[in-house]
C-alpha cells in the first residue's frame, strides 16, 4: 500500500524558497535604503546649511547609544530637517497611511516603521524594540502631525510605552522653521532659518508595564519638555 504524505507548511504558511526569496528582497531593500541615506545626506547637508542656516542648539544633550527621539510635527519636511541636524541614522515611526500612498517604497527603503491610527500595534512596537536593541536611533512624533495653532497637543502615550519597555531615554526636540519653507500657495520655497533644539533626556526607570495613568504621565511630561523648548 503506498501512503502519500501531505506536504505541510511551516507555521507562517510560507514554504521555504518564498520566505528565502522574501528575505533577499529584505535585504535589498536595507542596502539601497543605506546608499539613498548617504547620497541624500550628503546633498541636503550643504543646503539646509547655505540656505536654510540650520542651527542647532545643546546637540551636548544627545546621549551615547540607544535613543527615542520626541519631537513636535508641523511640517512634512521636519523628517528631513530632524535627520540633518542629528549625528546618526534615524529610524521613523510613521502612520500606517503613508505606507499604504505611492511613497511606500520610500518608508520601507529606509527602514520605516508603520503604526496603525486605531488598534494595538504589537508588531511596529516590537520592531521598535528591536532597534533600540541593536543601539539604533528611533523618532516618534507624538502629537500627530498638521496642528495648525502650533502648539503641542496632547501626545500619543507610545513613546512613553517604549520608553518604558526598553529603558532607553527620550529626548526631547524642538524643529523651528520647517513649517514656514513650503507655505500654503507657494510654489517656490521660503528661505526662513531653520532651528533644531534638544532637551535634556528623560531616564524613566520604572516598571517595564506601567498602568495608563502612569503612562498619561510620562507622555505629559515628555510634551512639556517639548513645549519648553519653543
Amino acid at each position: 500500500m503506498i501512503v502519500f504524505r501531505r506536504r505541510t507548511l511551516p507555521s507562517d504558511g510560507h514554504s521555504p524558497w518564498t520566505r528565502r526569496f522574501k528575505q533577499k528582497i529584505a535585504a535589498f531593500y536595507d542596502l539601497l535604503g543605506e546608499l539613498v541615506y548617504r547620497v541624500m545626506w550628503i546633498m541636503s547637508y550643504p543646503v539646509v546649511l547655505l540656505f536654510f542656516r540650520l542651527e542647532v542648539q545643546n546637540p551636548e544633550r544627545i546621549p551615547e547609544g540607544p535613543v527615542i527621539i520626541a519631537a513636535n510635527h508641523h511640517s512634512y519636511l521636519d523628517p528631513w530637517v530632524l535627520q540633518m541636524a542629528f549625528p546618526r541614522r534615524i529610524i521613523y515611526m510613521v502612520g500606517h497611511v503613508f505606507y499604504r500612498g505611492l511613497g511606500w517604497w520610500f518608508y520601507r527603503m529606509h527602514k520605516a516603521i508603520p503604526l496603525k491610527q486605531k488598534g494595538l500595534n504589537l508588531e511596529s512596537f516590537k520592531k521598535g524594540l528591536e532597534v533600540l536593541q541593536d543601539s539604533g536611533v528611533i523618532a516618534i512624533f507624538p502629537e500627530g502631525w498638521g496642528n495648525g495653532n502650533r502648539q503641542a497637543w496632547q501626545g500619543n502615550p507610545g513613546v512613553a510605552m517604549l520608553a518604558a519597555k526598553s529603558h532607553v531615554p527620550v529626548l526631547p526636540a524642538r524643529i523651528s522653521g520647517a513649517q514656514d519653507i513650503l507655505r500654503k500657495g507657494s510654489f517656490f520655497p521660503h528661505f526662513v532659518k531653520l532651528t533644531v533644539t534638544y532637551g535634556e533626556p528623560i531616564h524613566f526607570n520604572g516598571e517595564e508595564k506601567p498602568d495608563k495613568e502612569a503612562l498619561r504621565k510620562m507622555t505629559d511630561l515628555i510634551m512639556e519638555r517639548i513645549k519648553e523648548l519653543a
